[in-house]
């Protein structure tokens, strides 16, 4: 067995974990300065869930501090009830949400009370970073009352930002990618914590009324107990949980509010540098200066209109490195802002298998020119249009093309929705263009079926092609089940989607059983039976799956994992899974087993891990996964894992091993400053590739940011890692100074 692709990830790891922690902290200390705030309420369930926004004569400071004579006017909800460990009950400390406004701004003041402050985890600095593994709460806001779509915010103890788009009460991670421009600043007390936020009516979007009704949720995360609770309280009955938007609460009195020009205007400018290889004429080296703009307007409350020209991406982190160890395609999830703020209205297909828009095929090979969205909601109607020029590669041998996507969604009766997508890619002398509807009805607490179908009109002969799907899904509290079946034709290709798997007759089910123990030690833990059969359109069967997957959560935060399934694939055609070892043709079946581990990884040292055996085209492939995770503090934390799977297989080259590692530190100085570093490697192409970006966030919204990208090639000539052997392959310095003007 070749163990040089191990040895060389245990290396790494272990100079990872050599490198100093810097200056660390392990949490922020409770302030006692006699701050004067609202004593912690009575704790009372199943109360009023309406709740009234106060006028602000003066705007109270954004600073953490609840002292502000606005507070004292507001009535604070504070009916919060725990969804988890235990359903129903009373939280363990009181949580108290009080609104107020004023022309330019909402303004809320969160107390969330905790009689072991000292406990109080707050170590995250990083805006979109792992609020998660603090003490942290989402606030949810429903601008437009639709019952249907909302605004998170979502603040940790210091008041570090992450927001998100909830788009028919559902979300992707592509939802996370919105950035609102808004104020917060938190602290410990000695009575729990506070935060106070201040949210510019020109970030979000609501109707034109003279008086605004808006929906409105919170949760709370209790990180050290795993506790969370809500107000208004949504039973897990309702699977969507506090994205269940129809079940928020009510804000009134809301008056009279300046809606200003509603133009948000960002300008950028760009230089940078790259060497890389140029073969075996040496290096080479590049420089470049650009300049564009992002201009965003709300036309009017309901229409929204974003325009980019020139745009550029050199902020978006790095993908995590992927082997591809099968036939079919990898699937990467978009990173970049201009394609992801309403991203949920645009999606359409089974993601992450048959999408029949999926906005990586925009860009990547071809530079952007200009773009434009138009997003737009009529009362029970969503609208959103998307057209990009993209410019010719020389290089690749493309030509420019015009990349055009109009989709709208409607609620038709009670809880259903239909809707229907275009998209074209028009090329100088060729167009894809693909035309699909849909629909979707919930029903009960948080049951429903939905289905989609889309047919494709390519201009070359032969290649037009059509893909559906239908799925019913039952949910309750404890209980699940599912079906569904999906038919992909053999030529189905949307030029801008993703299609993982084609020529298909796909049929799917799985039940499964989670209850909510609430235990010191067992909290919960879930057991689903799962199966898949794949036919060909010719109904010959091509591949099928059988099997259970059971996890538990022990105490507060940390996990078991058990999966067990025995697969079947036809293999009509041979495919290289390395470029010397080829599988052939033929029937396989093989069995496995996957068992693994999580520790709560909130605390300062935590740890992951997992091991799959499993029979693999008619040889074995064994993999051991580990990982370990480093909060030093809100200034520095380190997460490294390493990945290593050794193949045995009947064929020429049969016997060989994969390996990737990776590593993320996470470093900050403040709020407004921090720094992300991403280390991969993988064995199969022998580099060593890093990422390193800096964010200097100078106003809010704009940002300087400062991107280092290196990639050296570490195999000897017998394709050994071998340190000593490293050759540049390129690496590339940037600096995107961004700007915003918002009128």
């Amino acid at each position: 067995m070749n163990k040089n692709s191990l040895v060389a990830g245990l290396a790494l790891l272990a100079t990872s974990l050599a490198a100093p922690f810097g200056s660390a902290q392990a949490q922020s200390t409770p302030q006692n300065s006699g701050d004067r705030k609202a004593a912690p309420p009575e704790i009372r369930i199943g109360s009023d869930n309406d709740i009234l926004a106060v006028y602000a004569d003066a705007p109270p400071r954004i600073d953490g501090i609840m002292d502000d004579a606005i507070w004292d006017k507001t009535v604070a909800a504070t009916d919060f009830v725990q969804l988890d460990p235990n359903e129903g009950e009373a939280p363990a400390y009181p949580s108290a949400i009080r609104i107020a406004y004023d022309e330019k701004n909402l303004y809320f003041g969160l107390s969330f009370y905790d009689s072991e402050p000292d406990l109080i985890r707050a170590r995250n600095l990083e805006r979109g970073g792992p609020n998660g593994n603090d003490d942290m709460f989402w606030l949810l806001i429903d601008t437009y009352d639709d019952d249907r779509n909302a605004y998170l915010f979502e603040t940790n103890v210091l008041g570090t930002q992450d927001d998100a788009i909830i788009t028919d009460e559902s979300m992707t991670f592509s939802d996370w990618q919105w950035d609102g421009i808004y104020r917060s600043s938190g602290r410990i007390a000695d009575d729990g914590w506070h935060v106070e936020l201040a949210i510019p009516f020109k970030t979000i979007r609501f109707e034109n009324k003279d008086e605004l009704t808006m929906g409105v949720a919170i949760m709370r995360f209790l990180n050290r107990t795993g506790e969370r609770s809500m107000w208004p309280f949504i039973p897990r009955r309702y699977s969507a949980g506090i994205f269940q938007v129809s079940q928020y609460a009510t804000m009134r009195g809301v008056k009279n509010v300046e809606r200003g020009r509603n133009v948000l205007i960002k300008p950028y400018v760009i230089a940078g540098a790259q060497e890389f290889r140029d073969g075996p004429n040496g290096t080479e080296t590049d420089t470049q200066t650009d300049a564009g703009i992002d201009v965003k307007w709300a036309v009017n409350p309901n229409i929204t209109l974003d325009v980019t020209v020139n745009t550029d991406f050199a902020q978006v982190e790095s993908d995590n490195v992927q082997l591809d160890l099968t036939r079919f395609n990898l699937f990467f999830p978009e990173k970049r802002e201009f394609f992801l703020e309403r991203a949920g209205l645009f999606e359409f297909g089974d993601s992450r298998t048959t999408e029949t828009f999926f906005s990586r095929r925009i860009g990547i090979s071809n530079d952007i020119l200009a773009g434009a969205r138009v997003v737009g909601q009529f009362d029970k109607v969503s609208v959103g249009l998307l057209n990009i020029q993209t410019d010719k590669n020389n290089d690749r041998g493309l030509s420019s093309a015009n990349n055009t996507v109009a989709r709208v969604r409607a609620d038709v009766f009670n809880r259903t929705t239909v809707g229907a997508i275009v998209t074209n890619l028009e090329e100088v002398d060729a167009y894809n263009r693909a035309v699909g509807v849909d629909a979707r009805r919930r029903f009960w607490g948080n049951s429903e079926i939905t289905g989609w179908y889309t047919r494709v009109i390519d201009s070359e002969p032969g290649q037009s092609d059509g893909a559906g799907s239908v799925d019913l899904s039952l949910s309750s509290a404890d209980w699940s089940f599912s079906s569904g079946y999906s038919n992909v034709g053999k030529n189905f290709s949307p030029a801008l989607g993703f299609v993982r798997r084609r020529d298909i007759k796909s049929y799917r089910a799985s039940a499964g059983y989670s209850p909510q123990l609430g235990g010191p030690v067992l909290r919960s833990y879930s057991l689903t039976a799962f199966s898949s059969l794949f036919n060909g359109q010719d109904n010959n069967k091509q591949s099928s799956t059988i099997g259970v997957h059971a996890n538990a959560r022990i105490r507060a935060n940390d996990r078991l994992l058990f999966v067990a399934s025995r697969d079947f694939d036809r293999l009509e055609n041979s495919f290289f899974i390395r470029p010397d070892a080829e599988i052939t043709p033929g029937d396989y079946v093989s069995n496995s087993v996957q068992a693994g581990f999580r520790t709560d990884n909130s605390k300062f040292f935590s740890l992951r891990g997992d091991v799959l055996r499993s029979d693999f085209y008619g040889g074995t492939r064994n993999n051991i996964r580990g990982g370990i995770g480093l909060r030093t503090g809100k200034y520095l934390n380190l997460e490294a894992s390493l990945s290593h799977t050794v193949f045995d297989l009947p064929i020429a080259n049969g016997n060989f091993d994969a390996t990737t590692f990776s590593m993320s530190i996470n470093a900050a100085y403040s709020r407004k400053l921090f720094a992300k570093a991403l280390v991969q490697y993988d064995n199969f192409s022998g580099d060593v590739q890093a990422n390193i970006r800096i964010d200097w966030i100078h106003s809010p919204g704009a940002d300087l940011f400062l991107v280092f990208n290196t990639n050296y090639n570490f195999l000897n000539p017998e394709d050994q890692f071998d340190p000593r052997a490293a050759t540049l392959n390129n690496q590339v310095g940037i600096a995107k100074l961004t700007y915003v003007i918002q009128l």
